[in-house]
Formats: C-alpha cells, sequence, structure tokens
C-alpha cells in the first residue's frame, strides 16, 4: 500500500500522468471515496493523460462512457463507470462491462468501486482511496494488493 498526498490540482495532474505513463492496457483502477473527495476530477486528469479529446463527466445516470484515446500506443479506450446507482453486479454485466475490463487495449475506472466487489477478480485491479485532509489536501491511498497472483 502506498499514500500520496495531493494538495492540489496540479499535484493531482502529475499523478494521474504518471499511473498512465505506468499503464499497458487492461488495467481496471476502483475509486472510493466520499462524495466530493475527488474521483471524478481524477479521472479527469487520466483522461487527458491518456489523450482523451472530449469532456469527461461521470455517467452517474447512463453508468459507462467509453473514450478513444490518443496518447499512448497500445491503449485505445477508456472506460469511465460510475457505480453509485448500481443495486449488484448483474447490471454492470448487462451493459457489456465485462468485454471492457477484460480487453487489453483499455483502461477501465469504476468509481464507488466499493459497491461492486467482483472487481477484485480482475488481475490487473488495483483500488485507490481517496480521503479528505486539512483544507483543500487529500490523502491518496494506492492498494495494488487485491491484484491477482499471474
Amino acid at each position: 500500500m502506498r499514500t500520496i498526498t495531493i494538495k492540489d490540482l496540479a499535484a493531482l495532474e502529475r499523478f494521474a500522468r504518471e499511473m498512465a505513463a505506468s499503464f499497458k492496457g487492461g488495467e481496471v483502477i476502483g475509486l472510493v471515496g466520499d462524495l466530493g473527495a475527488g474521483k471524478t476530477t481524477f479521472v479527469q486528469a487520466l483522461a487527458r493523460a491518456l489523450g482523451v479529446a472530449e469532456p469527461v463527466k461521470s455517467p452517474t445516470f447512463i453508468l459507462m462512457q467509453i473514450f478513444p484515446t490518443s496518447a499512448k500506443k497500445g491503449i485505445d479506450r477508456l472506460c469511465h463507470v460510475d457505480a453509485y446507482r448500481l443495486k449488484d453486479w448483474s447490471e454492470l454485466a448487462a451493459i457489456g462491462f465485462e468485454e471492457y475490463a477484460a480487453d487489453d487495449r483499455t483502461v477501465t475506472v469504476v468509481e464507488w468501486a466499493d459497491r461492486v466487489p467482483e472487481l477484485h477478480h480482475y488481475p490487473s485491479f488495483r483500488e485507490i482511496t481517496f480521503a479528505f485532509g486539512e483544507s483543500d489536501v487529500r490523502t491518496l491511498i494506492i492498494d495494488e494488493s487485491h491484484k491477482a497472483q499471474k
């Protein structure tokens, strides 16, 4: 487990760029944290780092959005999911989530991942918890212990 302190938007952008640079494709990233903790802002920064040209908003009512990427060879898509309104895994499976999450040319990011424990079964799954600190400071806890052994 690794902890990072994010003091401002510039620091969040740097972290998103570093994370995107480490991607090979096929990653499934779960984001956990209270409302307003920075999950969607992080996805927006990650999308920019991956070369997504269109605006990224949380897909709260449509559940999932797919964006073409252009910044990293071997990664063609960003799949952005908001699991806040899900009742169970079957709703996510019904909209084709598994196709994207299993694709090695896609990076999949799920907000409210704690509502979807089935994500832990993906070999590349890692979880980032966003916690409030003093003022506008956020603490990010990156947990890769869920990753399955290859």
